[in-house]
Parts: C-alpha cells; structure tokens; sequence
C-alpha cells in the first residue's frame, strides 16, 4: 500500500515539474517574441538616427530647424509604422510595446509642436503629420481591441 502512495506522490511531483518546465519555457518564448519586436521597432529609430548624424552632425532632433526635423521625424514615422505593418504580416499582434513606441514618436512631435508654437513658426506640416498619426494609432487600436477580446 505504502508504495502505491510513494509511486503516485512521485508521479505527482513529476507532472508539477513537467509543468514548471512548460511554463518556463512558454515564458521564455513570449521575451524572445517581445524582443523582437523591439529589435524590428528600434531598427527604424536607428536609421532616422543615422540619418540625423549624417546629415545635420547631431543626435538632438528638438535642436534641429524646420525642414530638417520634419525629413528626421517623416523616416522616423515612416519606418516605424513599416515596422509595424511588417509584424502584422507575419500574424503577430500588435503588442504594448508597439504602443509605447508610437507614443514616443508622437511626443516627440508634439515637443517639436509646442515649440514652434512658443517660437511663433509655421507648424503646418507637423500638424498635419501628428493628425495623420493619429489617424492611425486609432486604426491600429480596435485590431488591439479585437484580438485581446478572442
């Protein structure tokens, strides 16, 4: 009798660490998952970067004057939201991470905004640039929404 009870205590003690050994490893999938999207969203952030040292011998995009911040935060957008497409085409959604990023990107803009602003400079094409980011955070929202109600 005793070694029925023994065998199934070890059976049981077996399946809890089987389990652990299941969660662990599900829990190292979901970072190397979030990893990626923050390597594929940073590659854009990188390139912008790149872009604005080349080209303007600096790393502060606020410094920058008109044209010139909007062509920096223009590749900026441009790559991110292409990152973005590209994570929704290989099935995988659209995570916080992606969230905190565009909302990054957008205050940026909205910096630059106030500052123009402040400064008494034409903002046109930077408003028109957060309106249609806006536009599109909105459309990404209820894809969010959808998938975190399945």
């Amino acid at each position: 009798m005793t070694e029925a009870v023994v065998a199934d205590q070890a059976a049981a003690e077996e399946a809890d660490v089987e389990a652990v050994a299941v969660d662990v490893g599900v829990a190292a999938d979901k970072r190397l998952i979030i990893m990626k999207k923050i390597v594929i969203h940073s590659a854009s952030v990188m390139i912008s970067l790149v872009w604005l040292w080349v080209t303007c011998h600096t790393l502060n995009p606020v410094t920058l004057k008109g044209p010139d911040f909007l062509t920096f935060y223009i590749i900026l957008v441009l790559g991110f939201y292409a990152s973005v497409f590209i994570i929704n085409s290989l099935r995988e959604k659209i995570s916080k991470e992606t969230f905190y990023f565009a909302g990054f990107i957008f205050l940026l803009g909205m910096i630059k905004l106030v500052w123009g602003i402040i400064l008494g400079k034409p903002i046109g094409f930077l408003v028109m640039i957060l309106i249609a980011e806006c536009i599109v955070a909105v459309a990404l929202m209820p894809a969010q929404v959808n998938k975190n109600m399945k």
